[in-house]
């Protein structure tokens, strides 16, 4: 018995290599989106507190910016207390620094100027910056997002 060999044409060839090659393709580019969209589960703050800096590492006067659970943060130290803000503008994402002199927050971006409540005291951002709960336990502090 001899088996009959089919032969694929040149045509149905190149056709199968481009149809393969959309498909990769796209799948390449759905699967990057889908990530993207998918509700992250999980992944969100902690619901208690963080350890976020030693009570040494911050003079009176002085700030710090930190990094929890992907949200960049700036921690200041006042004579009496801690303080935390987000360290991102709420005027369009620039990341805010300390000016220990005048005792404000600024934008370098567009001169934003909040005060040391996070209150909005010049420029074009539109609210206050986000605070959050802050501890100092033995010489360590913690904050909660």
């Amino acid at each position: 018995m001899k088996t009959a060999e089919k032969k694929i044409s040149r045509r149905d060839f190149i056709d199968w290599v481009i149809k393969g090659g959309l498909l990769a393709t796209f799948s390449g580019m759905l699967f990057p989106a889908l990530a993207y969209l998918w509700p992250v589960m999980g992944h969100g703050p902690g619901s208690d507190m963080q350890e976020v800096a030693k009570v040494d590492e911050i003079p009176v006067g002085g700030a710090k910016k930190v990094i929890l659970a992907g949200s960049a943060l700036l921690l200041v130290r006042t004579a009496q207390e801690f303080l935390a803000f987000s360290a991102i503008c709420t005027h369009l994402g620039c990341v805010v620094d300390w000016n220990s002199e005048k005792k404000e927050i600024l934008c370098p971006c567009h001169a934003g100027v909040f005060d040391l409540q996070g209150r909005v005291v010049s420029g074009p951002p539109p609210r206050p910056l986000p605070s959050y709960a802050i501890r100092v336990t033995n010489g360590k502090v913690f904050l909660k997002l």
